[in-house]
């Protein structure tokens, strides 16, 4: 192993500290991974250096994606949080479970893949740094730790201007916090040295189910005060726009830092290689791409693209590109798969695919998978100005991506290999074609359980928190 990562240096691969090469006497992985899922908030894949972005956002991820599989094309099923991380921890589509915005509770008959781990000996634990994924929303069900706790001054953002409303603790915090939260839980697992240096790792048998969760990226943009210098905005006479995009990418830049940082730490153990790990974003951000400036209203690539890379030497190939889409709803039945866990008989089924024969190199992905996306039902007819109304669905087959919003009498046709930033409607100019995708839409649409909404209602000062970052109207 160590002459193979050597030669792979000598041809020009740039292996960071993270990842360190396996010692002649360190253990053989073990038969059940350890699994890591890290989930990069309001990130958008084409604002990462390791999706081709020009400015150096990502360094630590691409780190990732050189030692294990990247995935061209992965989207989230919305662009909001709670219902995409529902829909990566049940494998189901927000129609199907029903978390369709933020501040609703998550079914408590679904099955969340913490519940399944943990039933099979994983020991569970979560590092949120955000609300909006609280645990009185549900996704806790599973999770021997969740760690949510917020304390006054860990968020970036001034939750005492909110209305003149005094909050008892904080709205997010810092991704060091959460890293370190992380860190010092698999240290008091065993999985990880003692700090003081009077204890070495225990490395258990029972495998780790972790997932940690940075919030960073998401608005307000304001990065902490190294990575706002290496990201200053590109012109000399920036505008407020330059300035919001320059701040995003620092933000970017510090969660892949703090992401870097727990895999150093877990490569100084000796249990980085015996680890799967998955880094995903939840969804992307507008940055005025299409009038819009974050999240949640829109369905255009640049708000449901978004990284997805997995890291496991024992099994996964290193460096390889998988440009057929996926959907985050593949992240249930994958690790379930690459674990060796019997996947649990669910109602409503899975709607995710088993991603491990493509990880593997065992089988190829379908490139005409239909991949559907759907944008919060609204009841009103703006958003900020935005006209809005309704539901509004895409479908991406192939390079053909379809939008549609019937009750705001929308129609988008758009050829994403010519026009991958969807800035030529041709929903008129394609009339044979647009039909095509309308009526795959439909048959879709008729194929999905629409689950109904939930509707418990969260206390007034959760709403407040929740309407200060746009999360609900």
């Amino acid at each position: 192993m160590r002459h193979f990562l050597l030669a792979l240096a000598a041809v020009g691969f740039l292996l960071g500290p993270a990842v360190s090469a396996r010692t002649a006497d360190a253990p053989a992985p073990a038969k059940r991974p350890n699994v890591l899922v890290v989930t990069l908030d309001t990130t958008r894949a084409d604002h990462t250096s390791a999706y081709g972005y020009a400015r150096p956002t990502t360094p630590r991820l691409i780190e990732v994606a050189k030692q294990g599989v990247r995935f061209e094309a992965a989207y989230a099923p919305m662009a909001t949080t709670l219902p995409s991380h529902t829909s990566m921890f049940t494998g189901l589509l927000p129609r199907t479970h029903g978390a369709l915005k933020n501040g609703l509770p998550v079914n408590p008959k679904l099955t969340l893949l913490a519940e399944t781990l943990g039933g099979t000996g994983y020991r569970t634990a979560a590092f949120l740094s955000s609300f909006a994924v609280s645990s009185r929303f549900g996704l806790q069900r599973g999770f021997s730790e969740y760690d949510d706790r917020f304390q006054d001054g860990q968020c970036k953002w001034d939750v005492a201007r909110w209305e003149g409303q005094k909050i008892e603790g904080d709205f997010c915090r810092r991704g060091d916090l959460t890293r370190e939260a992380a860190v010092k839980w698999l240290e008091s697992a065993g999985y990880l040295p003692d700090a003081s240096g009077t204890a070495v790792a225990k490395k258990p048998e029972q495998p780790f189910f972790v997932w940690i969760h940075f919030f960073d990226p998401h608005n307000p943009y304001d990065p902490p005060a190294d990575q706002a210098k290496l990201f200053p905005p590109l012109s000399a006479n920036p505008t407020e726009l330059e300035r919001d995009v320059a701040n995003y990418d620092g933000e970017i830049h510090f969660a892949d830092q703090e992401m870097g940082k727990l895999f150093d730490a877990l490569a100084s153990a000796g249990i980085l290689d015996d680890t799967l790990v998955i880094v995903a974003g939840d969804h992307g951000e507008g940055l005025m791409d299409h009038g819009w400036m974050l999240h949640g209203l829109q369905i255009y690539e640049e708000a449901v693209r978004v990284p997805f890379v997995f890291r496991w030497p024992a099994k996964l190939p290193q460096g390889t590109t998988i440009a057929e889409p996926v959907e985050l709803i593949d992240i249930t039945p994958t690790v379930l798969d690459l674990a060796g866990v019997p996947a649990p008989q669910v109602t409503p089924p899975v709607e995710g695919i088993s991603l491990a024969a493509a990880l593997t190199g065992k089988a190829k992905l379908d490139p005409q998978r239909p991949i559907l996306l759907q944008r919060r039902f609204y009841a009103a007819d703006n958003e900020k100005g935005i006209p809005v109304k309704g539901s509004k669905h895409a479908l991406r087959v192939g390079d053909w991506k379809y939008i549609e919003a019937k009750e705001e009498n929308s129609f988008e046709l758009y050829d994403l290999k010519s026009d991958p930033r969807e800035k030529t409607n041709l929903a008129d100019a394609k009339p044979a074609e647009r039909a095509t995708m309308a009526e795959r839409l439909a048959k879709t649409l008729a194929g999905t359980a629409a689950a109904a909404p939930a509707t418990r209602k969260v206390s007034e000062e959760d709403q407040r928190k929740l309407e200060a970052l746009g999360y609900v109207q």
